[in-house]
């Protein structure tokens, strides 16, 4: 199918996904629309000026396409697409809805979650009319280019799956369960440990140390009081056995004190009064904690820079690769900690000092200057774009 006839749309509902409806199978079309198959993208049929339209809601899953993309297919992803295309050829078997119906175009096949919480979605489409096994064939030709070749185990049995669809005469499921072979042979060669267990030898009592009892705050208080309490007694006693008449306020010291009080307070009006003849005193400037950056609004070539425009103290972002992902996952070269934003949320690439962002059908959708972007919209950048990832806002330098 050609990238043309797919439209996707953005909605506060999710994002959608729009095929047209052509020359379709109506039994199958019925059974697709009736029954939610495990599986596949959910999917309803609109009409939009007397044309009938297949909606697909692909909220929060990136296609194969996008993942192939940005990652290297390493060869446990390659064997969990091979057997999920057999199960859901089943499904549709199942429910009396031709394998015909199951689409294997990149563009069409979505993945939700990351490593091992992966999981493959499929698009069941009525009016396909090629083989599924001339679709297999160019799906595997796909994969081959996007394998990861420094894994030769995983060149190799790619390399073997495309030689038997191009021979013809195979089965999927035959090839399914050919992987599947290999897996339990992995897991019956694998090595077992042995443990061996350490000779019993007569243990020898240890007496464990008493546990010393930490001084509480009010103890501690209790052996500083009776250690003042322990000078000052003598003093006391000492005063006690001699009878003194009380002494008479001593003037000269209340005078001094006065008088000291009188001059502290004289410097103080004398730095706080300004002369006319002096220069008045410039005003403390108050400290900004986060200054307000004047921009022109034109630049020939932006820097590449995302200013973080918020309460909550982010870090800005410094866009120095050709491709710059930015989400909640630690495998993002710009990581935004906030359960808001998604794991791989968008993503922007630079091209000859331009930049372009593109979101990566996140679920709470990316905005530039508050227009909502429609999953793999190309946006070009421009000096002081308010981009908006989900709740989380930056200004574009």
């Amino acid at each position: 199918m050609n990238s043309n006839e797919i439209v996707y749309e953005r909605k506060m509902t999710g994002s959608f996904m729009k095929l047209r409806c052509d020359e379709v199978r109506p039994l199958d079309e019925k059974i697709l629309l009736k029954n939610n198959i495990p599986g596949f993208l959910p999917m309803e049929k609109c009409y939009v000026n007397n044309e009938g339209q297949y909606w697909y809601d692909i909220s929060g899953v990136q296609s194969l396409e996008m993942r192939c993309q940005y990652n290297d297919i390493k060869l446990e992803f390659l064997e969990k697409l091979v057997v999920s295309i057999c199960n859901k050829m089943e499904l549709l078997e199942n429910h009396l809805v031709s394998t015909e119906s199951l689409v294997l175009d990149p563009q069409l096949i979505h993945i939700k979650g990351v490593n091992q919480d992966e999981e493959i979605y499929f698009t069941a489409y009525p009016a396909q009319m090629k083989t599924i096994c001339n679709t297999f064939s160019h799906l595997m030709e796909y994969m081959l280019t996007k394998l990861d070749h420094s894994d030769a185990e995983a060149i190799h049995i790619a390399y073997g799956i495309y030689e038997k669809t191009i021979n013809g005469n195979y089965s999927i499921a035959d090839i399914r369960n050919a992987i599947i072979e290999e897996r339990q042979k992995k897991v019956a060669e694998k090595p077992v440990e042995e443990v061996i267990a350490p000779i019993s030898q007569p243990q020898v009592r240890v007496e464990e140390p008493k546990e010393q009892i930490k001084p509480t705050l009010y103890d501690k208080l209790r052996v500083y009081l009776l250690e003042q309490l322990d000078i000052r007694l003598p003093e006391r006693k000492k005063q006690a056995s001699v009878i003194e008449k009380p002494k008479k306020p001593d003037i000269n010291r209340k005078w001094f004190k006065k008088e000291k009080r009188k001059e502290n307070r004289e410097k103080l009006d004398d730095t706080m009064l300004i002369h006319p003849s002096s220069e008045a005193a410039p005003e403390p400037v108050p400290r900004q904690i986060h200054p307000t950056v004047c921009l022109s609004d034109y630049r020939e070539h932006p820097q590449g820079m995302l200013l973080y425009e918020g309460m909550e103290n982010r870090s800005n972002i410094i866009i120095d690769k050709d491709c710059t992902r930015i989400g909640q996952g630690d495998e993002a070269d710009a990581v935004i900690g906030k359960d808001t934003i998604s794991h791989f949320h968008a993503v922007i690439n630079r091209e000859n000092q331009e930049f372009y962002l593109e979101d990566l059908n996140s679920t709470n959708g990316t905005f530039v200057n508050n227009e909502v972007l429609a999953y793999k919209q190309k946006k070009q950048l421009k000096s002081n774009d308010i981009i908006r990832f989900a709740d989380v806002k930056y200004r574009f330098v």
